[in-house]
């Protein structure tokens, strides 16, 4: 029998034609924004289904997630129908990584005001006393040790870093990275090593507002901030005092506080409640990490081994646990 699958949306035909081509033959895929007659779908591609999706068909066993995280909205659905799981998927986490490692570079470096200073044909930063640093010998911290915190750390260690990091299950960890691994709880030990502190989390109940006042002035002074996870868990007013009276040398950030909520929003929405992008030791990125010309090509490939582990019985991957929201 062939395994149904709905989406409720497709990125494109394109997406759709690679997609398929890459599946097995007798995976069956329907495809509309209108619950199908008859709902007989065993697996649910859609982040923010509701009630009347979840319950439309009793065959469902799976709800997919197509992209790293699980919205908050979907996260507090999915609680109350335990026999349905939920998956997302895992293929941006080099692209982010990626990202994560030019802002650190930017901040590092502080090529942001020097670009613009010499888009005005002003020379003046390069005979001025450097605020770049040498990365290379330093301490990276890295908060979140998953597929995005471990392509980090290569980038790090390629560089001649020394990386430690954090991760709730650190027993669990299987690589092969020169990485020294800490339990979560040993944040506050760790944070006066780190000259680099790259926050690679999820936003949950547990780690939002996890850096704050306390936890930044206890890094070193001079050290250097990247955030790639979620905005809210680093407290904004901290970071900003931090940037301002320069016990921070510099930051970076992919993730914010706010969000544009129309189209026409798009062109005048402050990313948080603090001007940020008035600071030139602060770099600002519109939460892009993971969106690269490969991201469907990567998208597709991720999704159709996910489908198809499940047409043939396989557990089927990155299943995520609601209670610790990853």
């Amino acid at each position: 029998m062939s395994l149904q699958v709905h989406f409720y949306r497709l990125q494109s035909s394109e997406f759709a034609d690679e997609l398929k081509s890459l599946l097995d033959e007798d995976i069956n895929i329907t495809i509309g924004s209108e619950i199908p007659t008859p709902a007989d779908y065993e697996i649910l591609i859609y982040p923010t289904p509701s009630k009347a999706w979840l319950e439309a068909s009793p065959n469902l066993r799976a709800v997919v997630v197509p992209w790293a995280g699980v919205p908050e909205e979907t996260r507090g659905l999915m609680v109350d129908y335990p026999q349905i799981s939920i998956h997302n998927l895992h293929h941006n986490n080099f692209n982010t990584a990626e990202l994560g490692f030019a802002l650190l570079l930017s901040a590092a470096k502080f090529i942001v005001p020097m670009d613009q200073a010499l888009r005005k044909n002003d020379w003046t930063p390069r005979y001025q006393q450097t605020k770049a640093i040498m990365l290379r010998g330093r301490t990276a911290l890295i908060l979140g040790f998953g597929e995005i915190g471990q392509a980090l750390g290569a980038y790090c260690l390629g560089l001649g870093m020394n990386v430690i990091a954090t991760k709730k299950h650190p027993e669990q960890y299987q690589g092969e990275l020169n990485v020294k691994i800490f339990s979560d709880n040993q944040l506050h030990d760790l944070l006066p090593k780190a000259d680099v502190l790259l926050i690679a989390l999820p936003l949950t109940e547990e780690t939002e507002d996890l850096i704050g006042e306390e936890e930044i002035m206890a890094m070193p002074k001079g050290s250097i901030l990247v955030n790639i996870g979620r905005g809210p868990i680093v407290n904004q007013h901290a970071l900003y005092a931090a940037l301002k009276s320069g016990h921070l040398r510099s930051a970076g950030s992919d993730v914010w506080y706010h969000y544009p909520e129309s189209k026409e929003a798009r062109t005048d929405t402050p990313p948080a409640d603090l001007p940020f992008g008035e600071l030139e030791n602060f770099v600002l990125s519109p939460h892009r990490g993971g969106m690269v010309e490969e991201v469907e090509h990567q998208r597709a490939h991720a999704l159709a081994a996910l489908l198809n582990a499940a047409n043939r019985d396989q557990p089927i991957p990155n299943k995520v646990d609601l209670k610790a929201g990853y």
